[in-house]
């Protein structure tokens, strides 16, 4: 075993070939590997300005030689990166797989629920130091569950990257996958839902490299001419022509984040390139005709400097490194599996991005709504009208929820209570609308963001209140960042590659609702029960 693992990162250096190794026998019925690269924090703008510089290996392997999607989007409507990727796995809207945001207020219980630690919340939503993260506040099958259902265990599904919350959406809802992430404390990947049996083995044995050990004596600086990056070339001016970056990996950071500027690095993303490798080399990954399912988080986010545009230099940097991650796992599948057996989907858990560090006029909004002063406001103004008392319970990205039961005990009409609600928040500027939620089944409205407003609502999850922000508008969140708000779609990218994909552009608008159909429609498995997605037809160009 440890000659196996040794020898991952002699195999990622070696040069193969731009073709799938030729293998005695021919492409498989149906992937035997589904290979999901997601990307956290990368917006279709920023991937089109690096594919230009990346080589032909990664990335625009991918793009060139598969199917790119230019108009792939989820709904609008939260900034909670949960909610999109549990629509990616279950191909069902928020309305349906449940998943409304990072936590919400249980109509049953009355009492606070976070999306992956249940209702081990206290009042004002931290988490139990003891909860364990897990999948269970969905309300529909994933692929995974459907996977299950034919093949039982016989398949192979797992989850890696930074972030639990952005891995356990690809799991099954009945049992745990095995999942496994970064412990920015640790430094070692560490894992859940695995058995200690002797197919995991190669975990510790990889954990035992000690590899972030070796990153955090780095230096991350430019890998190439700084002068030719993007910001360098159009935004100069802004930035200082004089400008560039040098971070020790091992900076003067809490010991409680020893190792969180290796994560948001290049070093962060060939930690997860060299761990999913090690899964491909010595797990059982498509070594047979029963489907199995790799998930891969990467990170477009640097932890190094201040953004100061979407596509600063760190950001560049970090992309630039990325691709070539992504060419050498590609080359990986080419020796271990063969491209002809593997279904590759890239894609991003969000298309926004942070905009409050920027000094570019180009990318200012016209302003950002804090949901916490502006709910701060709305109680003053109906304690002004109902008396003293905390009418607003909490909110949640964009829905607010009230104090029905108070409504109840002051003899305040609840309609009327909803309806004072509404019109002080449509008076707040940034803010769009702001709608009844028990009222969106009987607006008549063509308006895209209508529709996007209830195919986020959840009648027993949801607020009372959901508002939409006007178009230039930032969501200003607890942390101080300012995030960009689309008007009704989040754009992200996505592209298929790999087993009978065609080379193709699609330039239609598909929801990221399609992609699951598609998916269990090339592994031929029935699609999830919630999902309300339509499979995807690719046509060759």
């Amino acid at each position: 075993m440890k000659n196996v693992i040794l020898s991952i990162l002699l195999i990622l250096t070696i040069a193969y070939p731009t073709q799938a190794q030729q293998i005695a026998e021919l492409c498989s019925e149906k992937p035997r590997l589904v290979l999901i690269i997601i990307v956290d924090n990368l917006n279709n703008e920023q991937l089109e300005i690096v594919r230009r510089e990346c080589g032909r290996e990664g990335i625009n392997r991918i793009y060139n030689h598969g199917t790119q999607f230019t108009n792939a989007y989820y709904d609008a409507g939260g900034n909670y990166a949960g909610k999109n990727l549990a629509t990616l796995f279950t191909g069902a809207p928020d309305s349906t797989h449940g998943i409304v945001g990072r936590q919400w207020i249980d109509s049953f219980t009355n009492k606070k629920v976070d999306a992956i630690y249940g209702d081990a919340v206290n009042k004002e939503g931290k988490v139990d130091s003891l909860a364990v993260p897990h999948n269970g506040q969905l309300l529909c099958s994933t692929i995974g569950n459907e996977i299950r259902k034919i093949y039982n265990h016989n398949a192979h599904i797992f989850s890696l990257g930074f972030h639990p919350e952005m891995l356990l959406w690809s799991s099954s809802t009945n049992e745990g996958e095995p999942v496994a992430w970064l412990d920015d404390v640790t430094g070692i990947m560490r894992t859940q839902n695995v058995m200690d049996t002797a197919a995991f083995k190669w975990i510790d044995e990889f954990n035992s490299k000690r590899m972030c050990d070796i990153y955090i004596n780095k230096i991350w600086a430019p890998r190439n001419d700084i002068s030719k990056y993007h910001e360098k070339l159009y935004f100069s001016n802004e930035r200082g022509s004089e400008r560039s970056f040098y971070y020790p990996m091992r900076s003067a950071i809490p010991i409680h984040e020893k190792y969180s500027l290796v994560a948001g690095s290049p070093y962060g993303n060939q930690l997860m390139r060299d761990f999913a490798a090690s899964a491909l080399l010595c797990g059982d990954f498509g070594k047979d005709d029963i489907p199995d399912i790799l998930t891969v988080e990467f990170t477009a986010q640097p932890s190094c400097g201040l953004k100061k545009q979407p596509l600063d230099a760190e950001t560049e940097d970090l992309l630039l490194c990325l691709d070539d991650n992504i060419a050498s796992l590609l080359k990986a599948i080419d020796s271990s599996i063969g491209m002809d057996n593997t279904l590759v989907v890239f894609t991003a858990a969000q298309g926004c991005y942070d905009i409050k560090s920027t000094d570019s006029a180009q990318w200012k909004s016209k302003g950002a709504v804090s949901m916490h002063r502006t709910t701060a406001l709305l109680n003053l103004y109906l304690m002004a009208i109902h008396g003293q008392a905390q009418w607003v319970r909490n909110y949640n990205d964009y829905s607010i929820y009230l104090d029905r039961q108070l409504a109840n005990e002051r003899k305040v009409n609840w309609d009327t209570l909803l309806n004072e609600t509404a019109s002080f928040l449509t008076q707040v500027k940034g803010i769009g609308d702001a709608f009844a939620a028990k009222d969106l089944r009987n607006i008549y409205s063509t308006s895209p963001v209508i529709e996007v407003l209830r195919r986020n609502y959840h009648p027993k999850r949801s607020g009372d209140i959901l508002i939409h922000l006007e178009p230039g508008w930032a969501s200003e969140q607890d942390d101080g960042s300012q995030l960009t708000q689309l008007w009704g779609q989040e754009f992200v990218p996505l592209a298929f590659y790999g087993w009978k994909v065609p080379r193709a552009t699609i330039y239609e608008r598909h929801n990221m609702a399609d992609v699951a159909p598609t998916i269990c429609q090339y592994i031929r498995v029935a699609q999830p029960n919630g999902c309300s997605g339509t499979p995807i037809k690719i046509v060759s160009e």
